[in-house]
């Protein structure tokens, strides 16, 4: 594969992957770069996929959300799970990589974006990490940044290093307001980059989500200069 970017996977769902790439992308906009936001696999589309659209959105591409080769499923469920329950089919990795690689031939980068952690089963043998193993990008790790998450960051980055995936970086991100009082938010960040070899960057806490707040995130968090980097601009 030859395509540019990254595969944005988390610890766990509802951690803020979709926040944080969303993030990236109206930063990496603002400095010129032609980047597509995609979510190729969505569960819980009740009908619409809402990730997929604000990935899209931010790409300034509505399009991106709707091709007919993404796996989109209602019920929100790991997509094994949906198979099990539904018979619907699970996802054809070859195919979704093919329409990314298709894509990324008309932009600077792509920024694919996982559903739910590293190791969510997508059949009874494949799981999240065979379709980044498949796309050969590098991962954006994120993590909430609250306590319990040096476990769970610690293991997704062992599964990864076990199947030969590579993290660029792993993103804490604050969710809500940090509590003064809650002492890992303040070390986590030190013990997991004693731990991982690889950036640690921490999120910034969002009080709305306009276009330049998600942009100026992006570059207080690091992540704007260190993807910037990976794309041999500055």
């Amino acid at each position: 594969m030859s395509m540019r970017g990254w595969f944005v996977t988390s610890t766990g769902t509802s951690v803020g992957k979709t926040l944080v790439s969303r993030c990236l992308l109206h930063g990496l906009r603002a400095r010129g770069v032609r980047v597509a936001g995609l979510k190729p696999i969505e569960t819980g589309c009740a009908p619409s996929p809402q990730d997929a659209l604000a990935l899209a959105e931010a790409s300034g591409r509505m399009t991106l959300a709707h091709s007919p080769r993404w796996y989109r499923a209602e019920l929100p469920a790991a997509p094994y799970a949906v198979e099990l329950e539904s018979g619907f089919p699970p996802p054809r990795i070859a195919e979704l990589v093919t329409e990314i690689d298709f894509i990324a031939k008309s932009h600077d980068a792509v920024l694919v974006e996982g559903a739910g952690g590293l190791l969510v089963p997508l059949d009874r043998a494949r799981t999240m990490a065979d379709f980044a193993h498949a796309l050969g990008l590098p991962m954006l790790l994120v993590a909430e940044n609250r306590l319990g998450v040096l476990s769970h960051v610690l293991t997704a980055a062992e599964a990864a290093e076990h199947r030969g995936l590579s993290i660029s970086a792993l993103i804490l991100n604050q969710p809500v307001a940090a509590d003064p009082d809650d002492a890992s938010v303040r070390t986590n960040r030190v013990i997991l980059a004693e731990r991982l070899g690889v950036p640690v960057l921490s999120h910034p806490h969002l009080a709305n989500e306009q276009p330049n707040t998600l942009s100026a995130a992006a570059d207080a968090s690091g992540l704007l200069s260190l993807a910037l980097a990976s794309l041999g601009r500055t």
